[in-house]
Order: C-alpha cells, then structure tokens, then sequence
C-alpha cells in the first residue's frame, strides 16, 4: 500500500465525511432514528468500506464484513418500522446454528474458540491460529492443507496467523459465499460466515468421519503446534 503525505481533494473530502458523520452521531439516539435513515446510514458505511477495499486485497478482505453487516442492520430497522421483529422460531435457529457450530468445534478439540450471532446475517468465529490452522485442515477435502504454502506465495507464509487466516479462508469458501477470515490485533484468528454457511460448517464438521474424536484433532498429529512462521 502507498500512501501520500500532501493533502488533496480525497483527504477534505474524507475530512468533511467525518464531521458529519460526527455531527450525525450527536443528533441520534434510539428514539430518533427512522428506517430511512438507518438505511441512508448503513448505504454511508458500505460506500466508505468499498472506497477504502480499494486501498489493498488485504483491506478489502478486512472490510468484506460490513456490507453483510449493514444489511442486518437495515432488516432489523426494517422490521421496527413494520412494528414486527424476528419470529420466535428465526431466534431460536440462530441460537441453534450457534450452539450446533460450538459442538461442532469442540468435538475436534478445538475449545478455545468463541462464536458470536450478531444480528441476522453474520456470525463470527474467533480462535487462536493453531485452532484456526486446525479448522482450515478439518474443512478441506483431503487430511491436508487445502493448498501447499511456498515461501514466495504472496498472502502465505507471513506468519502463523496469516497463514491460517488464509488456509481458513479457503476452507470456509468452499462452504459457502462471503466467507472470511483475518487476523485481529490480537493475534488470533476472526472468521465472518453467514447462518447459512455456518450450518454447512457444522455440519461438514458432524459428519466428517471421526468427528466425535474424543478431543483429538482428526489428522493433525500427536504434536500439531500450527505453521511456524519462516
């Protein structure tokens, strides 16, 4: 990524972005907000998330979220102004397709991990980079990385996180659309998947031959540690 110290057009621009998005938070609360607005909000997030996925693949990768995400959050905008929610039974497969994908993971051994429903349309799965090494092996279709990592390969082999977040990535595609994986501040490993493409995880982690492993990691080996950074 190259980026230019002189100030231009983009950046009075970008300035005049934030004022009024600053102006606009100071205006809202609960009680203000209509559906419309909502909506002209979250379409403000997915058109400054697309303006700067132009930046890099890497931030576009980082920025895939927030389309899905305004989306949930206009359906449930939606659905205030029509005075109706999400029906008891959406809640409770949400729920479902949660507590099902924990089981799932956990049946690999892979414990340390955290899913979160958030909203309609997103949940994400939070594990360390070994686990999330591990996840990407389980998914794929053979007892091997999906893909070989050279140490040229651009997106590969820059470290354990990075290099799980990308096998993951791989893995979860093959299960659905819009899936996604990156690395947080922290170290570990953040995965963003639809409902509908957790199902499909937990159940490709259910039926895969010895999936009630007994706490053992299903191809992995005795003394798996994840990649080690080159």
């Amino acid at each position: 990524m190259k980026l230019t110290g002189e100030p231009g057009k983009v950046e009075a621009l970008a300035e005049e972005a934030v004022v009024a998005a600053c102006t606009l938070a100071d205006a809202a609360d609960p009680s203000r907000w209509s559906a419309g607005a909502v909506e002209d909000a979250a379409s403000a997030l997915e058109v400054l998330a697309g303006a700067l996925a132009q930046l890099d693949p890497e931030c576009a990768e980082i920025l895939s979220v927030v389309p899905v995400a305004a989306a949930a959050v206009v359906e449930r905008a939606e659905q205030a102004g029509a005075g109706t929610t999400a029906s008891e039974a959406g809640g409770r497969a949400a729920a479902g397709t949660s507590a099902a994908l924990r089981q799932a993971l956990a049946a690999h051994g892979l414990t340390r991990h955290r899913v979160h429903q958030l909203g309609a349309a997103l949940v994400t799965v939070t594990l360390d980079a070994p686990e999330a090494q591990a996840l990407a092996v389980l998914l794929s279709r053979r007892d091997a990385l999906p893909r070989q990592v050279q140490p040229d390969d651009t997106g590969w082999g820059a470290g354990p996180a990075k290099t799980a977040a990308a096998a993951l990535t791989d893995a979860l595609r093959a299960h659905g659309t819009g899936a996604y994986a990156r690395v947080l501040t922290s170290g570990q490993v953040s995965a963003g998947l639809t409902p509908q493409t957790a199902q499909a995880v937990a159940a490709a982690l259910t039926t895969r031959p010895g999936g009630a492993s007994r706490g053992k990691r299903r191809g992995l080996g005795a003394g798996f540690k994840g990649i080690a950074a080159s």
